[in-house]
């Protein structure tokens, strides 16, 4: 019975870290977009793949603003003209700023500065999960901060997670995101913005 006991709870404990993995791979994901660190934005993001998700969704979005209840009125002219050029100006916008170097700034985590990249000054951060515990500031307090803002997370095969969180700043406006495994490395292969600001 103890070989048994023993072999349940090396694969439970498997299992979690798998299911972890992901998660932990977003995480990276995102410190590199605050540190600017480019190299494992390059490693982790298949690039070509998000901008093509990232104009869809913001097209989409462009477009379902316009579309109101059946007795609503009719759009007006410039209602009309903004729905047609925003998915225009999205898709350049798009081509020109989610690179490794531009992303970071696009999101606003990164800024330009007489040629250099450095931290933007924003808004205050928000209060993290622990942040009144001897955790504060851990990483721990970091993951739980990260997973309190997972609004879904749904693995479609072993090898596809489907992540759909809340912005830090604005918990109106969603990111939703797909991972893949690829080789030996969760990728971030998808991804599109629904909600306030876009």
């Amino acid at each position: 019975m103890g070989r048994l006991a023993k072999t349940t709870a090396a694969v439970c404990v498997s299992a979690i870290a798998y299911m972890a993995w992901p998660f932990y791979s977003a995480l990276q994901i995102r410190d590199a977009m605050i540190a600017g660190d480019t190299s494992t934005l390059t490693r982790k993001i298949q690039w070509e793949s998000v901008r093509a998700t990232l104009k869809a969704s913001l097209s989409a979005e462009a477009l379902a603003r316009l579309e109101k209840a059946p007795d609503a009125p009719k759009p007006s002219l410039w209602q009309r003209v903004k729905a047609t050029v925003a998915p225009r100006m999205a898709e350049s916008v798009i081509d020109r700023y989610v690179t490794p170097e531009q992303l970071p700034v696009f999101l606003g985590y990164r800024r330009i500065w007489r040629g250099t990249v450095q931290p933007v000054i924003g808004p205050p951060e928000p209060k993290t999960a622990l942040a009144d515990t001897w955790l504060g500031g851990t990483p721990v307090d970091r993951a739980v901060s990260f997973y309190r803002r997972v609004r879904r997370a749904v693995f479609h095969s072993p090898t596809r997670l489907e992540l759909e969180m809340e912005d830090k700043y604005y918990p109106d406006r969603r990111y939703t995101g797909v991972l893949e495994l690829q080789g030996l490395e969760w990728k971030l292969t998808a991804l599109s913005v629904t909600g306030a600001g876009f």
